[in-house]
């Protein structure tokens, strides 16, 4: 699991990376609000294509879908950033659009924990 959490931590970190970068072009905003829905959209296709990708990886094939999720979450903390540098009267309802869009994996991840855990000492 630890194995896992690092793989999770150097893979979240690259899509940051590019938004970072491509801050530099644009502003972070901008950037943010261009490729925040990338994290649902990865995890939608990850769904239409269960069937391959468990025939192809078996038990390995919860890994892209977690990955996605903690990726979610770091892409949720940053737009929750964004829409904390700003002023209440300046908030953008893109930006707070693009950072719920964004982060709908990393919540369903939170979700699914949750519910785990209150199965796991309801059952107990």
């Amino acid at each position: 699991m630890l194995t896992l959490g690092f793989l999770a931590l150097s893979v979240g970190l690259v899509p940051l990376a590019i938004l970072f970068a491509l801050g530099r072009v644009w502003t972070l905003e901008v950037a943010f609000i261009r490729l925040a829905w990338v994290p649902l959209v990865a995890l939608a296709l990850q769904i239409m294509l269960w069937r391959p990708l468990t025939q192809t990886l078996s038990y390995g094939s919860i890994v892209p879908p977690l990955l996605t999720c903690i990726i979610s979450l770091f892409f949720g903390i940053v737009g929750a950033t964004l829409l904390a540098a700003h002023p209440s009267a300046t908030r953008r309802p893109q930006l707070l659009r693009s950072t719920v869009l964004a982060s709908v994996p990393g919540v369903l991840l939170v979700a699914y924990i949750l519910v785990s855990f209150v199965r796991f000492f309801a059952t107990s």
